[in-house]
């Protein structure tokens, strides 16, 4: 199976929609779905150690939400770092020797497209685009870059 239909499964199987497929020689690859029940409380479990890890960690950061109504799925949360240093070990105070980076992560997403109809005013008809975005997932200590400058003779 090529790359694309695989992660296109494997995006079937956690959302639980019903999509239809075609390989890249045109012919129409068997329609497949399945819907996967999620327990609450394993979400909520690692919700939980999401938060305690930012919260503890050296470089600490909080999520914001990203909604988008024709994106599936809807509501992804990003990783936005509460400090530009790094939390010293002693007494916590920021640090300025390390700087706090974000952590970046390629997702794959279904974008939901129209499909024109011809001819017909009853139910709109979709499909859904594979697609991928980039988010950020926490936040690290990194030593600041620096860009070594050649020396300048005769500048003035």
């Amino acid at each position: 199976m090529p790359p694309v239909s695989r992660a296109l499964l494997v995006l079937v199987l956690v959302l639980g929609l019903a999509v239809s497929m075609k390989s890249a020689q045109g012919a129409r690859l068997r329609r497949r779905s399945a819907r996967l029940d999620l327990d609450p409380a394993v979400t909520l479990q690692i919700g939980r150690a999401a938060s305690a890890i930012a919260n503890t960690s050296l470089s600490p950061w909080t999520y914001r939400e990203s909604r988008v109504e024709s994106r599936l799925p809807r509501r992804i949360f990003h990783a936005v770092c509460l400090t530009s240093g790094c939390l010293s070990l002693r007494g916590g105070a920021e640090d300025a020797a390390m700087e706090a980076k974000p952590i970046y992560h390629q997702v794959l997403v279904l974008h939901k497209i129209s499909k024109k109809r011809s001819g017909s005013r009853r139910r709109k008809r979709y499909g859904f685009r594979l697609g991928t975005e980039v988010i950020s997932v926490g936040c690290t200590c990194v030593r600041p870059s620096v860009v070594p400058q050649p020396p300048h003779a005769g500048l003035f």
